[in-house]
């Protein structure tokens, strides 16, 4: 629950205690629908505290997920970045890519020209 939250629930407990006091209180004393009212009017924040408490773990539920498709999305960046390392390496040097496959860099270790079938 995030701060916010449990600063509500507090909030909705302490006004369903006072409401719940007040009509103990004042049964008897009053007409009966007037603590009939005050009666359901406690249970109103109970609803609220329901509420907050569904919030919470729904927000749970979502910051789960996101972690889980992070942690995907991440794998499949490093699988991508793995495959492109692997065809960087697998390419042939830069003088081959610029002469249009006639010559090799010394170091190459592809070393062949593009004709051949060696």
């Amino acid at each position: 629950m995030s701060r916010g939250s449990r600063t509500l629930t507090v909030l909705y407990v302490a006004v369903a205690l006072w409401l719940s006091f007040c009509t103990v209180r004042t049964w008897g004393t009053v007409p009966v629908w007037t603590t009939l009212a005050m009666a359901v009017a406690a249970l109103a924040p109970v609803v609220g505290v329901v509420r907050e408490t569904v919030i919470a773990d729904e927000r749970r539920t979502v910051a789960v997920l996101r972690e889980r498709e992070g942690r995907r999305a991440a794998w499949r960046d490093a699988a991508a970045a793995a495959l492109a390392r692997a065809e960087v390496e697998a390419a042939c040097c830069e003088r081959w890519w610029t002469s249009c496959a006639t010559e090799h860099d010394p170091s190459c270790a592809h070393r062949t020209s593009w004709g051949t079938t060696a």
